[in-house]
């Protein structure tokens, strides 16, 4: 193997397999994608309903958790992160969302092309739409993007009593507003996940300027006189330096980015020397402004059967629908984590959409030993957009091995605990709409016994957990916080990008991986014209 390259990507999640693809298109670009796990080979990857099955799995993901949270009991929070080709993209919930437009032009002050009129000729240009088509969606790229048409009854009695609640049904979350009710579009091709990696890599495997290096695990960035020179590796179970004459691309994820950077001394220099590493470049903001989506959980039983999840689990119908799904991809194990989603305002004083649900026709009971049995009911996930809870990301040590101190710091901003208290007062209300009031047995989460603002603030504490869109640990910017500028160069060393979540000034209204996508197209056309 060749180990100098023009171009070193660290990451084959869905930035870095985007910027991998751009670059390797022209044959005298040599190309390096570097990533740490194994190839996307693993059935459950393909199969949708087999997503969360994954999150444990240390093979392909990497199990992050977080440090106990003091606003959720001293919680450690789950905090999966994809190890693979294609990253998150490989076990996340395939739900296709871009945010709001207030989003993007809030970041840069909607200057230097990150405000959304900017950004969405490459959401355009990346996404194969088999639905929708209009200004505000592309049909020729890479990315396919469909609504998901399998939902069980149990999920249309929830869309009717959003109607009946009085919220208006949206067709297009990822149109001109995103407010209302509405089946989610997701990366699903026939029936099987469509990740990054799917969308691409696959087609450019065998381009012969591109070499993917799986199972290698970065330990640091070599810097030399200021300027990134190359990325010290250990593959199979040697130690092994990889360089560049142009660009290196962090694209590791909001949590490894940072993690990569400190390691390599760039950092805040007070906590790098905690752990004996010289410090490269001052950079105080590395691992900062971390910023998550927290999600609460409501459940109801239903009367009715034959409607949800439950029904699809018992011993025969589960060999039915596995037989439907190997043999023409169709059936149970083709759902999302959710078909049904919502955005609407969390109170009367918000100018926009705040708070967003996953809905899954489907509940289950809890066992001490960590294991769930399904139920027959429905579930709405609550989450409010735009936390102003902030968090950081830390190294525990110099060891590359060592997994990164991660605090997303939840609710420690007193208004985020209000707003989703606020959002889950009216996802009651909806889910007590007819029809699902005629056909609910009792609620079992909350419960009924919750009722009063005390009693809802306890149970989000027991129960909140992230909906995995952890971003902003290496913001883009301007400010004596920032750590790339609008070009995604690192703040002071030369020919050293990060492009992924990590740069993201402030989370975005909605899922984040489209996102992930994007910021990849952007730096690879940066690169490109600056080369």
């Amino acid at each position: 193997m060749d180990f100098n390259f023009k171009y070193v990507i660290i990451g084959a999640g869905s930035a870095g397999s985007v910027i991998a693809n751009r670059l390797s298109e022209n044959p005298k670009n040599s190309v390096c994608l570097i990533e740490a796990g194994p190839r996307d080979s693993l059935p459950q990857i393909k199969m949708p309903l087999a997503a969360s099955s994954l999150f444990k799995n240390k093979k392909y993901g990497w199990c992050d958790e977080s440090v106990p949270q003091s606003k959720l009991l001293n919680r450690t929070i789950n905090s999966p992160r994809g190890k693979t080709l294609g990253g998150s993209s490989s076990i996340n919930g395939m739900v296709y969302i871009r945010g709001q437009q207030e989003d993007y032009n809030s970041w840069l002050d909607g200057k230097f092309g990150w405000d959304y009129h900017s950004l969405l000729p490459y959401f355009i240009s990346l996404e194969n739409n088999q639905d929708l088509v209009d200004q505000y969606h592309g049909n020729f790229g890479p990315l396919w993007v469909e609504t998901f048409k399998g939902s069980l009854p149990a999920s249309n009695l929830f869309m009717q009593a959003c109607a009946n609640y009085g919220l208006q049904h949206n067709q297009d979350f990822n149109g001109e507003n995103q407010e209302g009710y509405g089946l989610y579009q997701t990366n699903i091709k026939n029936g099987q996940r469509f990740s990054a990696a799917d969308a691409f890599l696959r087609p450019i495997q065998e381009r012969p300027n591109l070499t993917i290096l799986t199972k290698a695990h970065v330990n640091k960035l070599i810097i030399h006189k200021g300027t990134a020179v190359g990325v010290e590796i250990t593959h199979k179970k040697t130690n092994q330096v990889i360089t560049s004459n142009k660009d290196i691309i962090l694209s590791a994820g909001a949590f490894n980015s940072p993690k990569i950077l400190m390691l390599s001394g760039i950092g805040n220099y007070e906590e790098l020397e905690k752990h004996s590493i010289t410090g490269v470049r001052d950079l105080p903001g590395v691992g900062k402004n971390l910023k998550d989506h927290l999600t609460v959980n409501l459940s109801v039983l239903l009367k009715d059967h034959h409607q949800t999840f439950k029904e699809k689990m018992n011993f025969l119908s589960s060999i039915k629908e596995l037989s439907r799904y190997l043999f023409a991809n169709k059936g149970l194990y083709t759902y999302p984590a959710a078909d049904v989603g919502v955005f609407f305002k969390s109170s009367l004083d918000k100018e926009r959409p705040d708070a967003q649900v996953h809905f899954a026709p489907g509940a289950g009971k809890y066992h001490k030993n960590g294991k769930m049995s399904p139920e027959s009911g429905i579930t709405a996930s609550v989450t409010i957009l735009r936390p102003k809870s902030s968090g950081s990301v830390a190294i525990a040590s110099a060891n590359p091995k060592d997994a990164p101190l991660i605090d997303p710091n939840y609710l420690s901003a007193d208004e985020d605990l209000v707003d989703l208290r606020n959002a889950i007062k009216i996802t009651r209300e909806i889910l007590s709409s007819s029809p699902i009031k005629e056909e609910m047995i009792r609620e079992i989460l909350p419960g009924e016994d919750i009722q009063t603002d005390n009693a809802l603030d306890q149970f989000i504490q027991q129960t909140g957990l992230s909906v995995y869109h952890p971003v902003g640990t290496c913001k883009m910017g301007f400010d004596e916080m920032s750590v790339v500028d609008n070009y995604l160069k690192v703040w002071g060393i030369k020919n050293l990008r990060v492009a992924d979540l990590s740069i993201a000034p402030d989370i975005i209204s909605g899922n984040t991986n489209a996102l992930g996508n994007v910021i990849g197209a952007k730096c690879a056309d940066a690169i490109l014209k600056a080369n």
